[in-house]
C-alpha cells in the first residue's frame, strides 16, 4: 500500500510540475509571479531547531530557484517597478518575477544578500518596524524554544494559559518535536498576538534570551546597519509588515489598526532607507477597515493568497507563492507548488 501511495504521489507531483511549467512558458500577456520567503538558513544552522519548518529555505535552494525561474524566461524585477509600469501602461515582459522576504530576519542579510548580489536579482523585504534594531523575536519562535527546551515544566503556573492549547500533548514532557510545537502554534492563533506576548513576557525569566547559535553580534532581526548596507546598490527595497506583526483581524480598535498600518509607514519613512509604500498583511489576515487604511496610504498590498498576477489583478490583492525547503527543494517540487495554484 505504501508503495502504491508513493507511486501516486510521484506522478501527481510530476503532473502538477508539468502543468506549472507549461503555464509559465506559454503565458503571453504580462504576468507577475511573486515568490515569498521568510528565513534563509544553511542546512546545518542551529536556528533550524527552533523554527517552523515552513519558514526556511536554504541558500542553496534559493539560488536554484532564481536560476530555474530565469531558465523558464521570467525576468526578475522590483515589485515596485512592475507596479509602476503597469499603472503607467508601459511595456512589461510577458513573465516577470518579484522576490519578497517577510518579517525582516537578519539571515536575509547574512545568507540571501550574497546570492541576490551574485545573481543580480532585486528583492523586497517586508519589515516589522518595531522589531528592527532589537534583539527580540516573534512569539512563534519563543513558543518553539519554550516547548523544545528540555526541562521546561508545562505545569508551571505561569504557563497555565498555554495548557488549553496543547490538546493531546498536554501530558507530554518537553522537549517537543518541531512538528508538535508547530501544531501548538497553530492552535495559539485563536489568541491575539499581544495577549500571547504578554503571557510569554511573564514567563521570560525561564526563557533563553537568544536563539541557539547566535551571539550578541548576531541578533535574529535586521539591524539598522544591515538595512543601510543592503540598500546601497538599490538591489533591496523595504516594504511594510506592520509595527509589531499583529494580525489585523485580531485588533480591537480603529486606533490599533492605524498604529500598525499607518505607523509602520511612518517608521519606514523615518528610517530614511530604501523604502517602498507596499504593504504585506501578517498571516494574510485583515478587516474591511484595515483594507481601507492600506488603500489610503499604500500603493499596493501583498496577501497570502496563491497564484499569479495578471494586469487585471488589483494591486491591493497581490497573490504570491510561499516557498520553503519542504515544497521547493527540487525543480519538480517548485514547479508543482506553482502548478497546484494555477
Amino acid at each position: 500500500m505504501a508503495t502504491i501511495r508513493s507511486f501516486i504521489k510521484f506522478w501527481a507531483l510530476s503532473a502538477f510540475a508539468l502543468y506549472g511549467w507549461l503555464r509559465l512558458k506559454s503565458t503571453r500577456s504580462p504576468t507577475l509571479i511573486i515568490l515569498t520567503y521568510h528565513r534563509v538558513l544553511p542546512e546545518n544552522a542551529p536556528e533550524r531547531e527552533f523554527e517552523q519548518p515552513g519558514m526556511i529555505v536554504s541558500p542553496k535552494n534559493l539560488k536554484k530557484h532564481i536560476r530555474l525561474i530565469r531558465s523558464i524566461g521570467a525576468v526578475p524585477v522590483h515589485l515596485e517597478e512592475w507596479l509602476r509600469k503597469k499603472k503607467a501602461q508601459e511595456p512589461l515582459p510577458s513573465l516577470s518575477v518579484a522576490f519578497t522576504f517577510d518579517d525582516g530576519w537578519r539571515d536575509n542579510y547574512l545568507h540571501a544578500l550574497p546570492i541576490l548580489r551574485q545573481e543580480k536579482v532585486p528583492a523586497t523585504i517586508f519589515l516589522v518596524t518595531k522589531m528592527v534594531d532589537t534583539e527580540e523575536t516573534f512569539w512563534p519562535e519563543q513558543v518553539i524554544r519554550l516547548l523544545r527546551t528540555s526541562g521546561t515544566s508545562l505545569n508551571d503556573p505561569a504557563l497555565e494559559w498555554l495548557r488549553p492549547y496543547l490538546g493531546e500533548l498536554a501530558n507530554k514532557s518537553t522537549p517537543f518535536s518541531l512538528l508538535e510545537a508547530d501544531r501548538v502554534i497553530n492552535c495559539l492563533k485563536d489568541l491575539d498576538d499581544a495577549t500571547i506576548l504578554d503571557h510569554l513576557a511573564a514567563f521570560a525569566h525561564t526563557l533563553p534570551k537568544k536563539q541557539a547559535g547566535t551571539s550578541e553580534k548576531s541578533p535574529p532581526i535586521l539591524q539598522n546597519g544591515d538595512l543601510a548596507e543592503m540598500a546601497q546598490d538599490d538591489l533591496v527595497k523595504y516594504g511594510a509588515h506592520t509595527q509589531n506583526h499583529f494580525r489585523l483581524n485580531r485588533l480591537n480598535s480603529q486606533s490599533a489598526l492605524e498604529q500598525q498600518i499607518v505607523g509602520c509607514l511612518s517608521d519606514l519613512e523615518a528610517m530614511r532607507i530604501n523604502s517602498t509604500p507596499i504593504f504585506c498583511y501578517p498571516n494574510g489576515d485583515t478587516t474591511g477597515s484595515g483594507k481601507q487604511l492600506v488603500a489610503n496610504h499604500y500603493v499596493a498590498a501583498c496577501t497570502t493568497k496563491t497564484g499569479w498576477n495578471k494586469l487585471t489583478r488589483s494591486e491591493y490583492d497581490l497573490h504570491r507563492f510561499n516557498l520553503h525547503d519542504g515544497n521547493s527543494s527540487r525543480a519538480r517540487s517548485l514547479l508543482a507548488t506553482i502548478g497546484r495554484s494555477l
